[in-house]
C-alpha cells in the first residue's frame, strides 16, 4: 500500500449541493450516512486505473462487499447502504463489468482540486483491516461529525505546512456540525489516532491561540521551528 492516495476535494471545498453539510443527522438512515463516509475513504485508499469496456479509467475501486466489510468492519447491509448514499450524492458511480461491480470515484481526474489521504499506516500489516473504523458503532452523531471533520481537514490542509487552520464558524459552514459539537468530534479523531491538534498565536485575532489540525501518518510531524529552518 502507498503512504497516501489522492482524494477529489472540490466537492468539499466548494460546499455546494451534496457536500459534507448535506449529510445531516436525521431520518432512519443515519448509520448508512456514517458508513458512506467510511466507504468513501476506503474507495479512495484503493482507487486505481482499471480497464473498463476497453478503456483505461481512473479512480476505480474493485473491492467486493466481503472485502469492504473486512476492511471497514461494516456489515454487508451497511456497505450496501453506504454505497447507495454515495451514489445519490454523486460521489461514486457503479459500473457493472461482467458479473462484478466496479466503483468509480467521480471527479477523480478533475483539475478542480484533490487532497492527500494517509493510507498505509492506518491499516493492519496485511492491509485487510482499517484499525480506526473497527471502533465505530454507527449509533452516535459524533461518529458522523468526526468523519466529516476528517475529510474537511484533508481538503483544506496546507501541503507546505502539513496542517489546516480553520475557525469553528467555518467548520460549521462547511460541515453542518453544530459549534458545540465540534470539540467532541475532534476528540474522537484524536482518540482514534487520526489527527493531531496544535495551537499557535493568531496574527489577526489579538494574539489568541488558533488550532492547527494535522492528519496523522501523512508526513513526518513538522514543528513551526522546523518549517522556519527549512524555508517552508
Amino acid at each position: 500500500m502507498k503512504d497516501w492516495e489522492k482524494m477529489p476535494s472540490y466537492w468539499i471545498t466548494n460546499n455546494g449541493e451534496n457536500s459534507l453539510s448535506s449529510l445531516r443527522w436525521s431520518g432512519s438512515d443515519n448509520a448508512d450516512k456514517i458508513a458512506a463516509l467510511m466507504i468513501y475513504i476506503v474507495f479512495v485508499h484503493h482507487a486505481k486505473i482499471d480497464l473498463i469496456n476497453g478503456e483505461s479509467v481512473q479512480g476505480i475501486c474493485s473491492l467486493s462487499y466481503s472485502e469492504l466489510s473486512e476492511i471497514s468492519g461494516l456489515s454487508r447491509a451497511k456497505v450496501s447502504g453506504g454505497i447507495k448514499i454515495l451514489i445519490e450524492m454523486k460521489r461514486v458511480k457503479k459500473i457493472l463489468v461482467g458479473r462484478k461491480n466496479r466503483y468509480q470515484l467521480l471527479d477523480y481526474a478533475s483539475e478542480k482540486g484533490w487532497a492527500k489521504l494517509p493510507v498505509k499506516k492506518l491499516y493492519s500489516e496485511t492491509g485487510s483491516r482499517l484499525y480506526a473504523f473497527h471502533r465505530f458503532h454507527l449509533r452516535v452523531k459524533n461518529e458522523l461529525n468526526a468523519l466529516k471533520m476528517y475529510l474537511l481537514i484533508a481538503a483544506f490542509r496546507s501541503n507546505s505546512e502539513n496542517c489546516c487552520r480553520m475557525s469553528y464558524e467555518r467548520i460549521t459552514e462547511y460541515t453542518g456540525i453544530n459549534r458545540n459539537e465540534i470539540r467532541s468530534a475532534i476528540s474522537l479523531l484524536i482518540n482514534l489516532g487520526l489527527i493531531q491538534v496544535d495551537t499557535e498565536a493568531s496574527k489577526v485575532n489579538d494574539g489568541r491561540s488558533v488550532n492547527l489540525y494535522r492528519l496523522c501518518y501523512l508526513e513526518p510531524y513538522m514543528h513551526r521551528g522546523t518549517l522556519a529552518r527549512t524555508g517552508l
